[in-house]
């Protein structure tokens, strides 16, 4: 028996003198500090980080221990979230750590809606972040937080389309998370690849309801700006905006057979100084529609095109958000291109450099009409420059002698890609006007550099991008009754006078 006593009092030493052991180390495992890494995840489009800011939320303080090779640890609630955290698993403020451990540990089948849960809560209620990294200024895909204390971490980009967090247990010396997230964004698109000026262009841009969840304010405001080429009208009929008009009409919409989206503003706000400015604000929209965050809208609108419409023809749209109105961020502009292009016509005397002016020429896009005379595109201008113009009575375009600093001498700007038919009306006097219509084609860039189209001739592209045209001279041709009958005609009537002379002569001299 007192053996056994023995036996039990040694092993009962051995005992506490392991969990002192394991005391001490657990205790070691928790000094120093620690790196975590934040990635941002691969995703179509690119993301980054620049504009966003990263919140960490320390929920558990954390101590590790081994036995052998297993790490063992042992979580401690974060007074300063205990709150929130019990709010969100339902539990008692008063319960014990081991009560909030095993309700995060419960989560785990539902672990990502735990997280977006505490989010919502931490932003609802404001609870400042254990520590961020304030408002990244550069792009990036990764950010890196040091000297941080071991524990359980919840990680938000804030400035998402939707919440999106990670949970990560940091204690060791380099951590790394990563985030799927999505920066809200625009894209802008055109109902044309190419224009002629008086066209009218519909453009559309695409959004989506970002998650405002926790947000006292947010900013949602498109911004757009057109070229010189371009101006705001109303609708697709091309109706002008009113003398001193301050707005533009818009259509905001969801897609086809889905949420109504009637209660959206019905029209942006011109710029007070340049009208080619415009910026609607759905801020209060988007955040009256959490219901629907996440899901894709549209905003439509329209712009004629004018007569100052070139080759490099773009505009473009961004879109400002965030939930601080001193601070929001701007996205990259997304750009529309809609080119329009110049026909320019080098009229010289065939086989030589020499210039001609005076010739005349009207325009066509069938080959029908280019026959018939019917249906010729409507042009104004002077001096060798036009340009399209659907509203105008003329229909001829005039070469000149020169344009100053050009190799040609006649341009008319302001077509959409396609093939045209060139009718010489009236060639220059003293020259033979060309008989056939000259076949012209337009076609534009297969690149992302609109200056990268072409213009053909008659089949045969032009590397200069002028059109070359000659007219031909050259003497009369011959006829009946020319000057060769005239001479003879003399000589016959001086011979005639000769013999007459003659007779005359030898009357007298017979007398």
């Amino acid at each position: 028996m007192k053996r056994m006593k023995r036996i039990m009092a040694l092993m009962l030493a051995a005992i506490m003198m392991m969990a002192m052991s394991v005391t001490a180390f657990a205790a070691e495992g928790a000094t120093g500090t620690h790196t975590l890494t934040v990635n941002v995840k691969s995703t179509e489009p690119a993301q980054d980080l620049k504009g966003q800011t990263i919140n960490l939320y320390k929920l558990f303080d954390v101590t590790e221990s081994k036995s052998g090779e297993t790490t063992n640890y042992a979580y401690t609630v974060n007074n300063t979230y205990k709150d929130a955290l019990a709010s969100v698993l339902k539990i008692g403020e008063t319960s014990k750590d081991e009560e909030f451990v095993k309700a995060v540990a419960d989560q785990e089948a539902t672990i990502q809606q735990f997280a977006n849960d505490f989010t919502a809560k931490a932003l609802t209620d404001n609870l400042g972040a254990t520590k961020t990294s304030g408002k990244i200024t550069e792009s990036k895909t990764s950010y890196e937080f040091t000297g941080l204390d071991a524990g359980y971490y919840l990680v938000y980009v804030t400035g998402g389309k939707e919440i999106q967090s990670s949970l990560v247990t940091v204690d060791a010396d380099t951590n790394t998370v990563n985030l799927k997230t999505e920066a809200p964004s625009i894209t802008k698109t055109a109902d044309k690849e190419t224009v002629s000026i008086g066209q009218v262009v519909k453009y559309t841009v695409t959004g989506s309801i970002p998650d405002t969840t926790g947000y006292a304010e947010y900013v949602y405001k498109i911004h757009d700006e057109l070229s010189t080429g371009l101006d705001f009208v109303n609708d697709a009929a091309g109706t002008a905006l009113e003398e001193g008009a301050t707005t533009v009409t818009v259509a905001v919409a969801f897609g086809e057979g889905s949420t109504d989206a009637s209660t959206a503003p019905t029209t942006a706000t011109l710029d007070s100084t340049n009208k080619k400015k415009m910026s609607l604000d759905l801020s209060e929209w988007v955040r009256a529609n959490q219901t629907n965050k996440g899901k894709e809208f549209t905003v439509t609108y329209y712009a004629k095109v004018n007569k100052d419409a070139v080759v490099t023809e773009k505009n473009n749209a961004k879109l400002e958000y965030g939930n601080n109105p001193t601070d929001t961020t701007t996205t990259t502009p997304s750009e529309a291109k809609t080119p329009t292009y110049p026909l320019d016509i080098l009229k010289t005397k065939k086989d030589s450099n020499v210039k001609l002016a005076g010739a005349k020429f009207s325009l066509y896009t069938s080959e029908a009409d280019a026959k018939n005379g019917t249906n010729p595109i409507k042009v104004t201008g002077k001096n060798g420059n036009y340009v399209v113009d659907s509203n105008s009575t003329t229909t001829e375009f005039e070469s000149v002698e020169n344009i100053e600093g050009k190799g040609y001498n006649l341009r008319v700007n302001g077509l959409a890609e396609g093939t045209y038919y060139l009718v010489e009306t009236k060639a220059p006097d003293g020259y033979n006007k060309l008989t056939a219509p000259v076949v012209i084609k337009i076609t534009k860039s297969t690149d992302t550099d609109v200056n990268n189209w072409t213009i053909s001739k008659d089949g045969t592209v032009e590397t200069d991008k002028i059109i070359d045209i000659a007219n031909s001279t050259g003497s009369l041709l011959p006829s009946t009754g020319g000057r060769g009958a005239i001479a003879f005609a003399v000589i016959a009537a001086l011979l005639v006078f000769g013999v007459a002379v003659s007779f005359i002569r030898d009357k007298r001299k017979e007398a």
